[in-house]
């Protein structure tokens, strides 16, 4: 029989795997277009709808999240602990920010932490990405609504009373996207960040 600790190791690296699957990459080379040399020239959902338009853009985000969501999904099937869960929706974060397929680049992890956060916090999440996608709407700016929404969250966290393994997970997770979107930061301070048209 399998022990407990190669079945953990073994789903952190199946985590680490899915998550740096580079769907924006696949689905932009399928269409001819090289997101390296579209907009930002980064992997993420944003980039995409520059690239190849709204429906694009929503499909990639739907699958980078269902990344996160599905191997903490497994690994809750597997394992009671939270902490395990947290880990695992972690090295799918870091999987798809630092994508072995790549070059050990990515996206900013937004999408795949939306998912991970989807099923660890359904409810804070649930408020949470409403009110991202009603800013993004009013301001058509998508780094406004993904900051706001990295502060939301862990405050949503604490209104609910959510697992406090869980919430402390959202604050370096927080902090990473954040530090992932300092030039869309400058760009908003100096009044220059790109809109969605």
């Amino acid at each position: 029989m399998i022990q407990a600790p190669a079945v953990f190791g073994l789903l952190l690296t199946l985590a680490y795997l899915i998550g740096a699957i580079p769907f924006s990459a696949i689905i932009a080379r399928f269409k001819g277009v090289d997101l390296r040399r579209v907009g930002s020239g980064n992997y993420g959902a944003t980039n995409v709808y520059r690239a190849l338009g709204l429906n694009y853009a929503l499909f990639v985000f739907i699958l980078d999240a269902l990344k996160g969501t599905a191997v903490v999904y497994l690994t809750m099937s597997m394992f009671t602990s939270p902490v395990l869960h947290v880990l695992i929706g972690f090295t799918a974060i870091f999987g798809h920010t630092f994508s072995l397929f790549l070059g050990f680049k990515g996206g900013k992890g937004v999408a795949t932490a939306a998912g991970v956060f989807a099923i660890l916090a359904p409810k804070p999440f649930l408020i949470t990405f409403l009110v991202v996608i009603s800013v993004i709407y009013l301001t058509k700016i998508v780094s406004i609504g993904t900051l706001i929404g990295c502060v939301l969250l862990p405050v949503l966290m604490v209104v609910f009373n959510t697992s406090p393994v869980i919430f402390y997970s959202i604050l370096p997770i927080s902090f990473f996207i954040v530090i992932k979107h300092r030039s869309n930061i400058v760009r908003l301070i100096k009044g220059t960040e790109n809109k969605l048209k």
